[in-house]
């Protein structure tokens, strides 16, 4: 039985609430490369996205988008344009059947020492401790950089578990597994009744 199979058992059949993390740039929409997303005209989803995210919230109790978003602190747009942004971005979600819970975002610039910084895992640590009724040790960490994978090392070190998922064309030895796309993780996740496509 393959990796993802057996934490999708445990998880399934644990009878507790637990929690996906996602990043947003580069899993949830396109991720503009040495930029940022600054304006909803700005964002695309990844082709596939809105209906694996769909797929997910039958599958997943608890779905939260964790993203650094240092756009903000270089100025180069405000927590309000971001706001805005995930506003709509939760309403073509919703539009389209799925769901995000919350969003937490670190807003930080590299080098600031904040622990909400990925990879740190202080987005993830935050909501778990404001939501004490989810297993943390369940969690599951998508992601399609170094960073991601990294961030869910590290909360997994913390809370005594979580998989890491990376998004990404090439297997990554350090995520648990590796997807080509969210659509493509959706669909092994949640089994053979549900689908991405």
């Amino acid at each position: 039985m393959d990796t993802l199979t057996q934490e999708t058992r445990r998880r399934n059949t644990s009878g507790r609430q637990w929690c996906l993390f996602l990043d947003r740039d580069g899993v949830i929409n396109t991720r503009i490369i040495d930029g940022y997303v600054r304006t909803w005209e700005q964002f695309a989803f990844e082709p596939g996205a809105l209906e694996a995210l769909a797929v997910l919230a039958q599958w997943a109790p608890r779905i939260v988008v964790v993203t650094n978003q240092q756009g903000v602190g270089k100025g180069l747009m405000t927590a309000a344009d971001l706001d805005d942004i995930h506003r709509r971005m939760r309403l073509e979600i919703e539009g389209a059947g799925g769901r995000v819970d919350d969003i937490r975002v670190c807003p930080h610039l590299v080098g600031a020492d904040c622990d909400c910084r990925k990879p740190a895992p202080g987005m993830a640590l935050s909501y778990l401790a404001q939501h004490p009724e989810v297993d943390a040790a369940l969690s599951v960490m998508v992601g399609d950089t170094e960073s991601d994978i990294e961030m869910g090392r590290r909360l997994g070190a913390r809370t005594g578990g979580t998989m890491t998922v990376r998004i990404d064309a090439v297997d990554d030895p350090h995520a648990d597994v590796t997807f080509p796309t969210l659509a493509a993780f959706a669909v092994a996740a949640a089994g053979p009744d549900h689908s991405a496509e």
